[in-house]
């Protein structure tokens, strides 16, 4: 059992670490030569956002004045918490093997478990909704914004 309160304080202080992180790999980015919006933009609207975000949460946690005692705790072994630990080891699975299999084969993957987690059940929607998701995604990026996502195994088909 971990004190609500902790877990928000630990919490904050991953989310600040993270975002520094974000802002930072950020600046590597090449500079875009035509437009002043480079691909560096929007990671760090997300870094400011969950800088924000985790201030607001840190600072909350911190003022908030409730007795001890009457702070929840956290049970690691909620049904829920599990879920969220789950899809925390398959995001970190996800990125770890998309460019070996591929953007369009890992989403198809990841959106299955992903959906089988959350106890969605029917087989015919769980595909259709994964092919259709990875397809449509990697050829919006491709054609439209002209961003190449990782081929992996089916690089000899695209």
């Amino acid at each position: 059992m971990i004190n609500l309160k902790t877990a928000d304080i630990i919490s904050a202080i991953i989310g600040l670490l993270l975002s520094a992180y974000v802002w930072i790999a950020s600046a590597s980015f090449p500079q875009d030569v035509v437009m002043k919006i480079g691909p560096d933009f929007f990671p760090r609207i997300i870094a400011v956002a969950m800088t924000i975000a985790s201030l607001f949460l840190l600072v909350q946690t911190l003022t908030n004045k409730t007795p001890e005692e009457a702070v929840q705790t956290l049970n690691l072994k909620d049904a829920g918490i599990l879920r969220a630990l789950a899809f925390l080891i398959l995001a970190v699975v996800y990125v770890s093997v998309m460019d070996f299999l591929g953007f369009i084969i890992a989403t198809i993957i990841c959106l299955l478990v992903g959906m089988y987690i959350l106890k969605f059940r029917n087989l015919k929607n769980m595909v259709l909704v994964s092919l259709g998701t990875a397809m449509g995604v990697y050829f919006a990026f491709a054609s439209i914004l002209g961003i190449q996502l990782p081929s992996g195994l089916l690089a000899m088909f695209f």
